[in-house]
């Protein structure tokens, strides 16, 4: 018998498309290059990781975008450029969530900035009336917690918060060394592959 009682997902690649060629090519057009190791789909650094763990506020990300591409962009416009990355969380996945909340206790657990998850949240999780609030019984973002995966404190933030068993969690996330962190910890791992069926993995891994 599935011992699983909690499922605690991550948003970028799991649930929410992410695009990074977006970015790229919006910052292309303003005369900006970032490299991968600044930002990628998965892990970030410089100063898009200290937005991302609000260590910097969106009006210093704002100004250190500036900087880096010498022009007089408008918040507007860089905002425009950082979020050209993100996508939608597809139907099916929300369908997906919303069956899944019937049987188990879902969390959200994301390295993300407030510019990302306030233009998003709002509107990539409705579905028949439903918000993000009514499909997860706690969400935990990295940029509200001073921290990000694949560091520990992070998790054990979201296990003493929520109260979960970690030996009745299972983690999805596309990440293989966030992966390795929660199963260190004591949970069961679902390493999702970005653009495969995470309906037909995910229901395998509760059998």
């Amino acid at each position: 018998m599935n011992k699983i009682k909690n499922i605690i997902f991550d948003w970028g690649n799991v649930l929410i498309d992410v695009r990074p060629e977006n970015f790229i090519e919006e910052c292309k057009k303003v005369g900006v290059k970032f490299t991968n190791r600044e930002v990628n789909s998965t892990h970030k650094a410089g100063f898009f990781l200290e937005h991302e763990m609000g260590v910097i506020s969106d009006k210093q990300f704002r100004n250190e975008f500036r900087l880096c591409s010498s022009s007089n962009l408008t918040d507007e416009e860089i905002d425009f450029i950082w979020n050209s990355m993100l996508g939608k969380v597809p139907l099916y996945k929300l369908e997906l969530l919303v069956s899944l909340k019937r049987k188990y206790n879902l969390y959200l657990l994301s390295n993300t900035n407030s510019i990302h998850w306030n233009r998003y949240s709002g509107t990539v999780f409705s579905y028949n009336g439903l918000n993000v609030n009514d499909i997860f019984d706690g969400v935990y973002l990295s940029y509200m917690l001073h921290s990000s995966k694949p560091d520990e404190r992070i998790f054990k933030m979201v296990i003493e918060d929520s109260g979960i068993d970690v030996n009745e969690t299972l983690f999805v996330d596309d990440s293989l060394k966030n992966c390795y962190t929660a199963q260190r910890l004591g949970m069961e791992v679902l390493n999702y592959i970005p653009g495969s069926d995470l309906r037909y993995y995910l229901l395998k891994e509760l059998e």
